[in-house]
């Protein structure tokens, strides 16, 4: 086999490079939200910025398709995008987190449960956005109340809907998601001596000082840093 890493190929297929998806908004439905604990912060125009809870939204899109090594559409494989955000009571009007919990559930009949909005049908506008590696990326800008006609035509999810809450991890679900991701919860600065790491790692190391809450005026949260 050699030793060059480059060379071998992830679970014995051929990763292919899919396009970037068209800016424009697409109908599409929650297929994922994903816990990520409490996470470090990218400092913002030059100002350190508290640890935050962050959760993953992956929204999966009705009529955009992965494509096989010929271009063509594979129509049992819809495309994915995900977005991940710091995740703000519902009193912060101006927090992302908020914005979204509204497209979603604009009645406020979930009373503010993420958890029982997975599947629900949204509009996702996607734009791309360069990154530091020169490469294109796909982002979502924002998502928006399906309109109920639509809502009632949506097409159901292709691929089984997830939710992993940190507060009570389901180790099946934890198992199931990329590795990246699992890492990216391993390493939030709660997960020392947490109900997950018991449950994964038996609980051998000693639960550290719980990091202290970060209390946000309403007034100074803004979650419009660049994607």
């Amino acid at each position: 086999m050699g030793l060059n890493a480059a060379k071998i190929k992830g679970n014995g297929a051929e990763r292919i490079e899919q396009p970037n998806i068209e800016p424009g908004t697409y109908p599409g439905r929650l297929v994922q939200i994903i816990d990520l604990g409490l996470q470090p912060q990218r400092p913002y125009k030059g100002q350190d910025k508290p640890p935050a809870h962050e959760i993953m939204l992956t929204y999966e899109l009705v009529d955009e398709f992965m494509v096989d090594k010929e271009g063509n559409p594979v129509e049992d494989k819809p495309r994915w995008i995900s977005e991940t955000l710091p995740f703000h009571g519902l009193f912060a009007e101006k927090a992302k987190s908020t914005q979204r919990y509204f497209a979603l559930d604009p009645t406020k009949a979930a009373e503010g449960d993420f958890a029982k909005l997975i599947e629900t049908p949204v509009n996702i506008t996607i734009v791309n956005n360069p990154g530091k590696d020169g490469k294109i990326y796909d982002n979502v800008a924002t998502i928006s109340t399906m309109r109920a006609k639509d809502a009632n035509n949506c097409p159901p999810l292709v691929n089984p809907a997830k939710v992993f809450d940190s507060s009570a991890p389901d180790v099946e679900v934890f198992n199931s998601l990329p590795q990246w991701i699992q890492d990216k919860i391993k390493g939030n600065l709660n997960y020392e001596g947490s109900a997950l790491q018991k449950l994964i790692e038996g609980g051998k190391k000693d639960k550290p000082a719980p990091q202290p809450k970060q209390e946000v005026p309403e007034e100074q949260v803004n979650d419009d840093a660049p994607y």
